[in-house]
This record gives structure tokens, C-alpha cells and sequence, in this order.
């Protein structure tokens, strides 16, 4: 009997895991346009050197983005075409006083 990848099942468990990611680059840091880049490459990939440790059999995609905190806005979507019973998706925010993150974490069954 085969078991089927399915992302849901540890979905939770990938958003705790990036969000301690992302706050171990960004709590209490002011918006740095020189850091910036620095700061999204990192959180990407400490994500994905964790993932690839835990050996969980899907290939991951990690998109971050930082940005300052002020009157601008942004928008943003991602649409995929996969199988809903074993890929998916999960995107974590952070924020401070200073400035935004989004995570987007995509899990596709191999």
C-alpha cells in the first residue's frame, strides 16, 4: 500500500516552522533598503536548508518579500495548477513597526 504526499497534513507544522524562520531575521529590525535583499535571500534559504534536512519528499518553492512599512500598498497573487489532494501552498506574514513580510511556501508532490 502506497501513502500519498499530502500537503495539508503538515501544513501547520511548515507555518510555525517559517514564521520562527522569518522572526529570527526580522524581530526588532528597522526597514534597511541595503539589507532588504540580504534579509529575503536568507529567510529563503534557512527555509528551504530546514526543509531539505527534514526530508519531506515534496519539492518546495519559497518566494519572500520585504518591504517598508508606510502609505503604499501591495498587492499580490500566485495561482497554480497542481493536484489539490497532495500539493499546496501557505503564505505567512510578519510585520512590525517598521516593515512587512510575506512567505509564500509552495509543496508539490513529486
Amino acid at each position: 500500500m502506497t501513502t500519498e504526499l499530502q500537503f495539508a497534513v503538515i501544513k501547520d507544522e511548515l507555518t510555525a516552522m517559517v514564521d520562527d524562520i522569518i522572526r529570527q531575521f526580522l524581530n526588532d529590525k528597522d526597514y534597511d533598503q541595503n539589507q532588504a535583499q540580504s534579509w529575503c535571500n536568507g529567510i529563503s534559504d534557512e527555509i528551504i536548508k530546514a526543509l531539505h534536512q527534514q526530508q519531506r519528499g515534496f519539492k518546495f518553492v519559497c518566494n519572500s518579500t520585504i518591504f517598508q512599512k508606510g502609505d503604499a500598498s501591495l498587492h499580490f497573487s500566485s495561482t497554480c495548477l497542481w493536484n489539490p489532494n497532495t500539493d499546496g501552498s501557505i503564505t505567512v506574514k510578519y510585520e512590525n513597526d517598521k516593515l512587512h513580510c510575506f512567505v509564500c511556501l509552495f509543496g508539490i508532490a513529486p
